[in-house]
């Protein structure tokens, strides 16, 4: 018989949370699971219930350290570009879309666990696990409403209610994002993929301008 494995682990919540990006980058969110996780972290199967009841909770708290991460990437090419260029938010804003879609195309399966549509709270009595993620969530959007507002500060983008304007910025990215993921666009073998996404970002920049504003598109970064 095999010897049963310790319920304690140092950090256990960190172990586990380390096996589960682990299973994810590797197998993808379906492979997590709270058995999988316990196997990877060198624990019995009950000890992942000391922290997640549920596998809902683990991929709660997965899918909240993802968003994460995702925001910081945003938020770095956001302050990379405004660093070198202080008055060009718009091409800031580009370079924020650029992120985002190398970040999908680099880390799919993250990708893949950010987009799931059964995380967040479905119910009105949201758990502290749920509610933490969709704040993790807002802050990854609020990068891009943020870039949206400045925009509009400067005149680039008409003022106003900044959602709507975030929201069109948003669909376009994740949509090119996800096309490229699924890998629908058809590309040739030495096609560039930042190339093709500058050049839709470029013409998404077109489409925001003010009326008044000069009638091409902001360069975009190289």
């Amino acid at each position: 018989m095999p010897t049963a494995k310790p319920y304690h682990h140092g950090d256990l919540r960190r172990a586990l949370l380390g096996a589960a990006w682990e299973i994810l980058e590797e197998e993808g969110p379906e492979a997590v699971t709270l058995r999988a996780v316990a196997r990877r972290a060198g624990v019995s199967h009950a000890a992942p219930q000391h922290h997640f009841a549920t596998k809902s909770g683990l991929v709660d708290a997965l899918a909240t350290e993802g968003f994460e991460a995702f925001t910081g990437v945003l938020q770095a090419a956001w302050d990379g570009a405004v660093t070198e260029r202080p008055t060009a938010p718009m091409q800031a804003l580009t370079a924020v879309g650029l992120a985002y879609v190398r970040f999908a195309r680099g880390r799919p399966h993250v990708f893949q666990l950010l987009n799931q549509p059964d995380l967040g709270p479905d119910h009105p009595h949201p758990s502290s696990g749920e509610q933490a993620l969709a704040a993790a969530a807002a802050r990854a959007f609020g990068v891009l409403e943020s870039g949206v507002r400045t925009c509009q500060e400067a005149g680039l983008i008409p003022a106003g209610d900044p959602a709507p304007w975030s929201l069109l910025c948003w669909s376009g990215v994740h949509g090119l994002a996800m096309l490229l993921k699924e890998r629908l666009i058809p590309l040739g073998p030495n096609a560039d993929e930042d190339e093709l996404t500058l050049l839709v970002l470029a013409a998404m920049s077109h489409g925001l301008l003010s009326r008044g504003q000069p009638g091409s598109s902001p360069a975009v970064p190289g």
